[in-house]
C-alpha cells in the first residue's frame, strides 16, 4: 500500500468522538532535550568513579584538536557556564545548540600540525596501507586464550572503572595487593563491554553483517550512550548510517569508544589481524570516525597477535605493520614507544603523557592509546604488575585496563590468570543491555569461537 492511500483511508474511515477529551496538555510531559540531560552535558560525575566531566567543554577542544578555529564556540561556552551557574538551563538548551552548530562549521586552521598527517577513511583507502599477514595458531589452545580474554577484560575493567577520569599521581595510593578488592561481583557495570555483546548478538544472526546493520541492533538494544556513542545513537534514529553515523556533527569521533571495544574482533580472528582491522574498522565507523577509528582497529591487532606473541614489546611493535603508517595515530604510537625504550619507569612517560596530551580530553584516543602501550612495554606479561601500572597511569582507567587485560589474557590463557580475580566475577558478567542482564563469560567464549568459524577467521 502507498503511504497516501494509507493515511488518505485512516482519514476516510475517522469517526468524531464528541466525549475525546484533549491530550495537548499531556505534552507538556515530555521534552526533546531534558533539562537534566543538558545539565549532565555541561557537569556531571562519571557513573563508576565520581571523577568530575565537562562534556561540552571536552566537544571544543576535541574540534580544535582536529585543526580547526573554535574561538566562535569558545565565546558561547564561557556565555554557557555562567548560565549554567545561575541554573538557568531553558536558555542553556540553546546556547548548547549554538555551540555544536559552530563546532559543525568550524573554520580551518591551515597551518595547524593535524592537517599534515593523512586520514584515510574508507576500508579500501586503509586496507593498502597496512600489512596482511597472518600467523598460525596452536588449535588446542583456543579456546583457554579467548576465555582468558574475556576473563581479562571484564575484572580488569570492572577494576578500572573505580578509578578512571583521574590523572595518575592522584592514584599512586592505590596498592598493588589492593587492586582486586576492586573487582565487582559479575563485573558490576561497565558501558565498555554493552557494545561487544549486541556485536556478538548481530554477528551471530546476520548473514552478511554489516555497519548498517550493527547499528540497527545499537538500536534494539542499547538504551542511551555518551559522547561519541550518543551522537551516533542520536545519528540513527534519525536514519543516518554508517559512516555517517560517527562522522556527522560529531565533535567525539576521536575518542576512545571504538578503541575500547574491538578486543572482540581480535577474539574473534586469532593470529589473523588484517582481518581483525577490516572488522574493526566496520563496528567503528559506526560512531568514529578517522583515528578514532583507527583506534578500534588498533585494540583488534593488538588482541589478534596476541595469540602469536608472547613478549608485550614485540607485540606492539608488529601492531604498527596493521596502522595506516602516515596518520597520526601511527604517529602517537611511534612517540609512545620511543618514550619508552628511552625511559627507565613507566612514571616518567606518565609524565611525558600529560604534558604532550594537556590539551587533549581524557577520554581522547591518544593519551590512552599511549598509556596501552606504556603498560605492556614495562612488564614482561605479568597480569597484577601491569594491572597497577596500567591504573597509576590514569586517563581512561578502565578502557585502558579492559584492553590490556584482553591482550594479556589471552596470552597467559585462562588458566593461568590469577585466580583473584577471575573469582569475583562467579563465572558472569551483568550489563544493561536489553536481553542481555546477565551473561555467562564461558558462553561469550564460547559463542566468540562460533563466530570466528562463521566468518573464516
Amino acid at each position: 500500500m502507498k503511504a497516501w492511500q494509507y493515511e488518505h483511508e485512516l482519514r476516510r474511515s475517522a469517526k468524531l468522538d464528541l466525549n475525546w477529551r484533549s491530550e495537548w496538555k499531556s505534552v507538556g510531559e515530555y521534552e526533546i532535550f531534558p533539562k537534566d540531560l543538558v545539565s549532565m552535558f555541561w557537569s556531571s560525575r562519571v557513573p563508576g568513579s565520581g571523577a568530575p566531566e565537562c562534556l561540552i567543554a571536552g566537544a571544543i577542544q576535541s574540534v580544535e584538536n582536529m585543526g580547526r578555529d573554535v574561538s566562535r564556540a569558545e565565546k558561547l561556552f564561557e556565555e554557557g557556564l555562567k548560565l549554567f551557574e545561575e541554573g538557568q538551563i531553558e536558555h542553556l538548551k540553546a546556547t548548547t545548540a549554538l555551540i555544536f552548530d559552530e563546532l559543525s562549521r568550524a573554520p580551518i586552521l591551515k597551518d595547524h600540525p593535524y592537517h599534515t598527517f593523512e586520514r584515510p577513511l574508507s576500508w579500501e583507502e586503509i586496507s593498502v596501507q597496512i600489512s596482511r599477514e597472518n600467523f598460525d595458531v596452536e588449535a588446542s589452545r583456543l579456546y583457554s586464550s579467548v576465555l582468558g580474554g574475556w576473563l581479562g577484560q571484564i575484572s580488569a575493567a570492572s577494576m578500572g572503572t573505580k578509578f578512571e577520569g583521574f590523572f595518575g599521581k592522584e592514584l599512586e595510593f592505590v596498592s598493588r595487593e589492593d587492586l582486586t578488592n576492586y573487582v565487582e561481583e559479575e563485573g558490576g557495570y561497565n558501558d565498555d563491554i554493552v557494545y561487544e555483546i549486541v556485536a556478538i548478538e548481530a554477528l551471530s544472526r546476520l548473514r552478511k553483517p554489516s555497519s548498517r546493520q550493527i547499528g540497527l541492533f545499537w538500536l534494539k538494544h542499547i538504551p542511551f550512550g555518551w559522547s561519541a556513542e550518543y551522537i551516533a545513537l542520536e545519528n540513527l534514529k534519525r536514519g543516518i548510517f554508517p559512516p555517517n553515523s560517527g562522522r556527522f556533527r560529531n565533535p567525539f569521533q576521536e575518542w576512545i569508544g571504538a578503541q575500547m571495544r574491538c578486543m572482540l574482533y581480535g577474539l574473534i580472528c586469532p593470529g589473523r589481524p588484517y582481518e581483525a582491522a577490516r572488522l574493526a574498522h566496520m563496528d567503528s565507523v559506526i560512531s568514529h570516525s578517522g583515528n578514532g577509528v583507527y583506534g578500534g582497529m588498533h585494540s583488534a591487532v593488538l588482541t589478534s597477535l596476541a595469540f602469536v606473541f608472547k613478549d608485550p614489546r614485540k607485540l606492539l611493535l608488529k601492531s604498527l605493520d596493521y596502522i595506516p603508517r602516515r596518520s597520526e595515530f601511527a604517529d602517537v604510537l611511534r612517540k609512545a614507544i620511543d618514550r619508552c625504550k628511552s625511559c627507565d619507569s613507566f612514571r616518567q612517560v606518565r609524565e611525558w603523557i600529560e604534558e604532550e596530551f594537556k590539551d587533549y580530553n581524557w577520554i581522547h584516543v591518544y593519551p590512552n592509546a599511549c598509556c596501552v602501550v606504556t603498560a605492556l612495554w614495562f612488564t614482561e606479561g605479568n597480569f597484577d604488575e601491569t594491572m597497577e601500572i596500567v591504573l597509576k597511569m590514569g586517563f581512561d582507567v578502565d578502557c585502558n585496563a579492559g584492553e590490556v587485560g584482553t591482550v594479556l589474557g589471552v596470552m597467559i590463557g585462562a588458566n593461568s590468570l590469577p585466580h583473584r580475580w577471575v573469582e569475583p566475577l562467579k563465572g558472569n558478567v551483568k550489563t544493561y543491555v536489553k536481553g542481555f542482564e546477565k551473561v555467562s563469560i564461558e558462553r561469550l567464549a564460547e559463542l566468540t569461537l562460533k563466530l570466528s568459524e562463521k566468518l573464516s577467521c
